[in-house]
């Protein structure tokens, strides 16, 4: 099985996830899920060799950059070679629908092979994570016109894609946006300039504009604002009026090209309702954090990898530097790093999956009584909820652990790490920017403090001491015992925040780590009692992290308002 492959993964694919339930209510009885599998496991195992015969290419050019000549964007070899091994294998925009020559990919298996990507080529995955991200968006919310027009040329791997969304005065803040979008005679027409656009030489850029006639009395909100497919060669041909002012110098990801683009009454098709291009964003951005996430964890598995094969081969005072017992703890540490970010973003893909089997079920069973329609788009419900937390906390999760192991990784090799040549080296500043685009972790904890507010710890709890509860092994008891106590904690501690905005937000990392413990810790029980083997993990995860959350609650419930005024007495020592 080629090492990319990980057991972790075939566990959800073996084990985890309940196909038969999934197929059947998404294409109906009937389904020959056997098959499916089949497919799914061997889509999987063509990417794995894919990325191993790539990662060393990927590793050499590193420090190849994108480059811009007359105008057009050049991806360095190793990114192009390997974009187009994956479009040969038909492994781009994997998430489009079959009738345009897609394979309708569910979410989970996505975002493995997003992992399995990043892992080989951090650089590469941007690529591809985007032209999946940007067709879907037009499945969506496009005309069937534009769908039929674009989508099998994202599935052939014809074009790329582009999202286009920040300016000079509106990063995260997106109500600051002023790129204009006028509408005449039906046709529409944008102006502007976006900065820090990945792929930006991409054929296709999905563009939030601002509508002309309500440019004044929307600005700096997110009303009146749409989405259009703006491509760079017209459909009869000719070039548009989008430009590639310049590409970044970057810390990383220097095959990635990171651009800024002009657009001077470039000609768009608006998608989705006009002024709500916000909302229909907001799905690509989504998808997007989540891909990050995949990111995230895959570079962080290869960091893992090369430390661990490094302490094995590395030897001082006689001995494996791995068999020290600092050298054990610090590698069980990166492990459980990395396992806890994959388990939560491979729990938001399954429920993801389940969701939109639900939608299917519910499109096609129009006959269905009007009590089980009921009952099946209350589950939907109840998912959706869950899915718009665990999406902001899967993403800090898993990039904020990358950061961490991969520095880690560098300590494993010592002076070696800190050489510009180093893979770990590369590794960790490829990892860096996952923590700051697609929102960064202070902008996912915020947005995970907003569903907070609105009540989805009372779903998400009730769900997991149910699945707590249902843990067939008795040897896992105690552990569930314990995060139960740490739901406890976090309940009572939620208390003291619900009275004072201002103290909620400065708490709101807190919150974030704490509410993650006991997601993580119930879906590391769940793989613990189909794969006993991974008990330890669970066991190591659940004692530091219901020792960290006891403090932090403690934190949460005894501290207030006052530790705002108290942080701007010590910034104002520096100033």
């Amino acid at each position: 099985m080629p090492a990319y492959l990980h057991d972790s993964v075939l566990l959800y694919l073996d084990k985890l996830i309940d196909w038969d339930d999934f197929y059947t209510r998404r294409k109906g009885d009937g389904t020959d899920v056997a098959a499916e599998r089949g497919a799914l496991r061997s889509l999987l195992e063509t990417c794995a060799e894919i990325c191993t015969k790539l990662e060393p290419e990927a590793r050499a050019g590193w420090l190849e950059p994108a480059r811009l000549e007359n105008g057009e964007v050049i991806q360095p070899e190793h990114v192009r070679h390997g974009y187009e091994l994956l479009r040969e294998a038909g492994l781009v925009s994997v998430g489009v629908r079959e009738r345009f020559g897609g394979f309708e990919l569910p979410s989970f298996i996505a975002n493995v092979l997003i992992q399995m990507v990043a892992r080989a080529d951090a650089a590469l995955m941007t690529v591809i994570g985007l032209q999946a991200g940007v067709a879907e968006d037009i499945q969506k919310y496009a005309s069937e016109e534009l769908q039929k027009l674009y989508l099998p040329r994202f599935v052939a791997g014809e074009v790329q894609g582009a999202m286009d969304l920040t300016e000079p005065q509106a990063g995260s803040d997106l109500g600051g946006i002023t790129t204009r979008a006028v509408e005449e005679s039906g046709r529409c027409y944008l102006d502007g300039q976006k900065i820090f656009i990945t792929n930006g030489g991409a054929a296709i850029h999905l563009v939030l504009a601002r509508d002309a006639e309500t440019f004044e009395q929307s600005k700096s909100t997110t009303k009146g604002l749409s989405l259009f497919i703006c491509p760079r060669v017209l459909p009869d041909g000719k070039k548009n009026r989008v430009s590639v002012e310049r590409l970044e110098h970057k810390l990383g990801m220097h095959g990635s090209p990171t651009a800024v683009i002009r657009f001077e009454r470039a000609e768009a098709w608006r998608i989705g309702t006009k002024g709500e291009g916000f909302k229909a964003m907001l799905d690509l951005m989504n998808n997007a954090r989540l891909g990050v996430a995949a990111q995230g964890i895959g570079i962080a598995e290869a960091a893992v990898e090369e430390a661990v094969r490094y302490s094995r081969e590395r030897k001082q005072f006689g001995m494996a530097i791995g068999d020290q017992p600092l050298m054990k703890n610090m590698l069980s540490r990166m492990i459980v790093a990395l396992e806890g970010g994959r388990a939560l973003l491979y729990r938001v893909s399954t429920l993801i999956d389940h969701s939109n089997a639900l939608r299917a079920t519910l499109e096609r069973e129009k006959a269905a009584s009007a009590g089980e329609r009921a009952e099946l788009q209350r589950v939907l419900e109840r998912n959706q909820i869950q899915i718009r937390l665990f999406t902001p906390l899967a993403k800090f999760l898993a990039t904020e652990s990358c950061d961490e192991i991969t520095r880690a990784a560098i300590q494993v090799h010592g002076g070696i790490g800190f050489m510009a040549e180093s893979t770990v080296g590369k590794l960790h500043l490829d990892g860096i920017v996952t923590t700051i685009y697609e929102g960064t972790s202070e902008i996912q904890v915020s947005f995970a403090l907003k569903e907070i507010g609105k009540g989805a710890l009372g779903i998400v709890f009730e769900e997991l001491r149910k699945e707590l509860g249902a843990l067939e092994s008795p040897v896992l008891a105690p552990f569930a015992a314990r995060v139960v106590g740490g739901i406890e904690r976090i309940e009572a501690s939620a208390h003291a925040l619900l009275s004072d905005f201002g103290y909620a937000l400065l708490s709101a990392r807190a919150v974030a780590e704490m509410v993650i413990a006991v997601i993580v810790a119930s879906e590391l029980l769940r793989q613990a009692d189909d794969a006993p083997e991974r008990i330890e993990l669970a066991a190591r995860w659940i004692h530091v992290k219901m020792l960290e959350l006891e403090t932090q609650a403690r934190r949460v419930i005894e501290g207030d308002a006052g530790r705002i005024e108290r942080c701007e007495k010590i910034v104002r020592l520096w100033a």
